[in-house]
């Protein structure tokens, strides 16, 4: 972690000091309210960075973090942290039993924009991927992505339209039809006229 003008930095501060505090008061609101302990980070940064000796303290770094449910219950699910977008480097982790429960938790959420699975087995991948509400799924990987693959939320709190592939470029533009009459006004009046009374072979709308 350092400055983001740093080559080898990858991770920086956040976005501004409105967010910091944001983070910081999802962060707190799960730990003080019993939902969740904090396992790593969930402070901010101070002091100079190992990378490149930037002082931390006078940006908005907020350390990487992992909240984990508390053993016994799965109150982190009633926890802000856990129904909105923090916007910062916070990892929820929750444990499950069976399959159907991962895929549930996966999906307890307003917002699919993409959902990772890891897994030894291609035919659970598969299987899973097509239950999850998610715009792209990722298996043994997050946040690669191919070009031409279209990439957009799969619910409505999820971003707007598409990104990559076709689907983007259909997201940005919009279909237009240009028709153009080339012939004499006397030809136009011999044969383009769409609402003239004859066979019924021509027809409008």
């Amino acid at each position: 972690m350092g400055a983001p003008t740093h080559p080898d930095s990858t991770m920086g501060p956040l976005i501004s000091a409105r967010q910091l505090q944001r983070v910081e008061a999802l962060v707190q609101e799960a730990v003080d309210g019993g939902h969740a302990a904090a396992v790593a980070g969930c402070h901010r940064m101070a002091g100079p960075s190992l990378l490149d000796g930037a002082d931390l303290s006078q940006g908005y770094y907020y350390a990487p973090s992992v909240l984990a449910s508390r053993e016994g219950g799965h109150s982190i699910l009633q926890a802000r942290i856990w129904r909105e977008e923090a916007f910062g480097p916070v990892v929820v982790v929750v444990g499950f039993d069976s399959e159907d429960e991962a895929v549930a938790l996966a999906n307890d959420s307003d917002f699919g924009l993409g959902a990772a699975i890891w897994t030894q087995h291609l035919s659970q991948a598969y299987r899973v991927a097509e239950q999850m509400d998610a715009g792209i799924v990722w298996v043994n990987t997050h946040h690669r992505n191919d070009p031409s693959s279209p990439w957009g939320g799969a619910k409505t709190a999820s971003g707007v339209g598409s990104e990559n592939g076709v689907d983007a470029y259909h997201a940005y533009t919009t279909m237009k039809s240009t028709i153009i009459n080339y012939a004499s006004a006397a030809e136009s009046l011999a044969s383009d006229d769409w609402f003239r009374e004859g066979t019924g072979d021509v027809r409008y709308g």
